[in-house]
């Protein structure tokens, strides 16, 4: 029998039970796909973490660690699997209401049961709870439940794992103290103890608080766009203020936390969240408004192709999920432009209907324009020439002010920004208001 099992091996899970494994836990990690279960434990996974590999080979060669796609009877269930939104932006819960049927055999009086899954106010006990106590076991009486939401970066999950603060979500305090027992062991950042539904609206709260700070900062570059101001630099002058701080702008969010997050909360209290639609209105509109500003010009038409630089929703990761690229996308083909779509990470493949290829000069050749989504480092170092040998046309949109302008400019290109003026300098500064001097003031002035 495992001491924990952690169900869904995925960017978050699977991490998780390697940490544990590695603080010397004997636990079984749980996947549907048996194809990721059979990789693992051969000690393998396609997953691009930091120091992941070689944590999880590790774990698999001590045999603290196996995968199964069906759970055991364990001390300690952990449920770490994903929780989207359907196309109406509803929650959708079925993973985690399948998760948690899977563990009601094995459930035990006396057993640990943790939900990590980012999920609506209420979840933990109104879903998680109520389906367990269908075995006759009454949670925080006959076993314990708790919510603890993960903080990590993408890309560096292990590492913030270990040291990030964490929010443990007791349905009583016994039960977080049990979990606070678990985590500790390889936690080393500040793990605060509070009830289920406070932590879950923390989490929900820490996301839409970023959401709402990018869109703040594109509605700025918005303004600015019309005003002739670069917004970077208004940006970087108003953080200079102690209690300020502002994100930067761009072609809106993706991932799987902060555009979706929000929405948690909006479709259960829209009462209390117009602010909350709004800015996620703003985000998913500004990759859109860029490609208006492209076509604008009249130097991308119906008919030609755009290539959008980058897939994964953010910097030199290969995650591709709710990219801002898809939106630009759909936009595109609404528009009738064709469209190329380039990420030297992400696997190639479809997504969200839209193919990505890793070959940069086949994604370029014939483009009438150019847009960069994600700032990888393999775009920061381009030169002009990657542009200028393979596309026709010499129109360039960086929504992320991470190209070389300079060299672009010299080899023919319009460049678009975000947050900048099509011209890229302010607008003349307007005539100094006409001032009377009138003959009293003129003898007053004389006198001084």
């Amino acid at each position: 029998m495992a001491e924990i099992c952690v169900l869904g091996l995925g960017y978050v899970g699977l991490p998780t039970a390697s940490l544990l494994a590695g603080a010397g836990f004997h636990v079984m990690g749980v996947d549907i796909n048996p194809d990721v279960v059979k990789a693992l434990n051969q000690g393998k996974t396609n997953l691009k973490e930091a120091g992941l590999a070689m944590m999880v080979s590790a774990a698999f060669q001590s045999r603290n660690l196996v995968a199964a796609t069906e759970p055991e009877p364990s001390h300690t269930f952990i449920i770490c699997v994903p929780t989207p939104t359907l196309p109406d932006h509803r929650v959708d819960l079925r993973a985690v209401e399948s998760a948690t049927r899977s563990i009601l055999p094995h459930l035990r009086r006396g057993n640990l049961v943790i939900l990590e899954s980012t999920s609506p106010v209420g979840t933990t006990r109104d879903v998680v709870g109520r389906i367990l106590a269908e075995s006759g076991l009454e949670p925080g009486v006959d076993f314990d439940l708790c919510y603890c939401p993960e903080r990590v970066l993408p890309g560096n999950t292990v590492a913030e794992l270990v040291n990030n603060d964490r929010v443990i979500g007791g349905y009583t305090t016994q039960s977080a103290e049990a979990a606070k027992a678990i985590y500790e062991r390889f936690c080393q950042g500040k793990l605060t103890l509070t009830d289920d539904k406070t932590a879950e609206l923390c989490k929900l709260m820490e996301n839409t608080y970023r959401d709402v700070n990018i869109a703040l900062a594109n509605v700025f570059a918005n303004i600015c766009e019309s005003e002739g101001i670069d917004v970077w630099k208004a940006i970087q002058n108003a953080n200079l203020h102690p209690r300020v701080k502002i994100l930067n702008p761009g072609p809106g969010v993706g991932g799987h936390c902060i555009p979706v997050d929000p929405w948690f909360l909006i479709q259960q209290y829209p009462q209390h969240t117009q602010l909350l639609r709004a800015a996620r209105l703003v985000n998913d509109g500004q990759g859109v408004r860029m490609l208006d500003r492209l076509m604008e010009t009249d130097r991308l038409r119906a008919g030609d192709k755009l290539t959008i630089l980058g897939a994964s929703y953010k910097a030199d990761i290969d995650d591709p999920r709710e990219s801002p690229a898809y939106l630009v996308a759909d936009a595109a083909h609404a528009r009738g432009v064709k469209v190329a779509i380039h990420d030297p990470l992400v696997v190639p493949g479809t997504y969200h209907g839209h193919p990505v290829t890793n070959d940069l000069t086949g994604a370029l050749t014939g483009a009438a324009a150019a847009m960069l989504i994600t700032d990888h480092k393999a775009y920061r170092s381009l030169s002009s020439r990657a542009f200028t040998d393979a596309m026709t046309g010499r129109l360039i949109a960086d929504t992320r002010l991470a190209l070389n302008h300079a060299s672009l400019k010299l080899a023919g290109f319009t460049v678009l920004t975000t947050g900048i003026g099509e011209s890229g300098e302010a607008k003349a500064e307007p005539a100094a208001p006409q001032v009377i001097i009138t003959d009293a003031a003129k003898k007053t002035l004389s006198r001084v």
